[in-house]
Parts: C-alpha cells; structure tokens; sequence
C-alpha cells in the first residue's frame, strides 16, 4: 500500500550506492518517517539541502551537514568546555552565533567556540 510520499531511502541508495554513509541513511529515514520540509527545519538547512544530500549533488560543506545530521537525528553529544555535554547540533548552532555582551554566559561561549576543538568552521581570528 503506497503512502504517495516518495521512498527517501530508496532514492538516498541508488544515489550513494553501496558505501551510503550512516548520516544519508539517518537522514532518508527522518524524511521518510516525516516530510523532508520538517526534517529541513529540524536541522536548520533548506529542504533544497536536504534533497541535494540525498541525490549526493551537494555542492557545499557536505561534513557540516552531516555534523547536523549526527546531533540532531542520530543523538551524538560533544563535551562543550563552557556548557557540559550537548548535542553536536547545538554545538554547531553555538559556534555561528554572534558576539552579545548583554549576558556574560553567551559571551563567554562566542569565546569558548573560538577556540574548542569541536570548532566545524576553522576561521579563527
């Protein structure tokens, strides 16, 4: 019996073939089991991204999305220095935000991320 809603996983394999990464996997499986717009909201990224991932035609930083796809979909935490453990979702999220003096725990997070080994972008000033 036919949902009408397209077979993410079958589209994800015959895109990567046999050596599908477990992230592409995770993800055809979050798009299958909701629509790919939720999932696309879920991880910050336009539903575009999460259609290109699955064809393997992403031209943009394919590791970074994966490093989503990790924290949110597949439940891997990092040991951020200035909040504990988190998800690397979060963690991502944390890493991009800008500097804000109004609370001296974000400022000393826009700090911590600059210099923390679980830094995605490598853009240190």
């Amino acid at each position: 019996m036919s949902t009408g809603k397209p077979d993410q996983i079958a589209r994800a394999r015959e895109a990567w073939g046999e050596d599908i990464p477990s992230e592409v996997l995770a993800l055809a499986q979050a798009c299958k089991a909701q629509t790919s717009r939720a999932v696309a909201r879920r991880l910050g990224y336009s539903d575009a991204v999460i259609s290109h991932v699955l064809a393997k035609k992403y031209p943009g930083d394919v590791a970074k999305v994966f490093a989503t796809i990790r924290g949110s979909l597949m439940g891997e935490t990092v040991d951020c220095p200035e909040l504990g453990e988190l998800r690397r979702d979060q963690c991502l999220r944390n890493q991009v935000k800008p500097f804000s003096s109004n609370n001296s725990a974000s400022a000393r997070l826009f700090h911590a991320c600059r210099v923390c080994p679980h830094r995605q972008q490598k853009d240190v000033a």
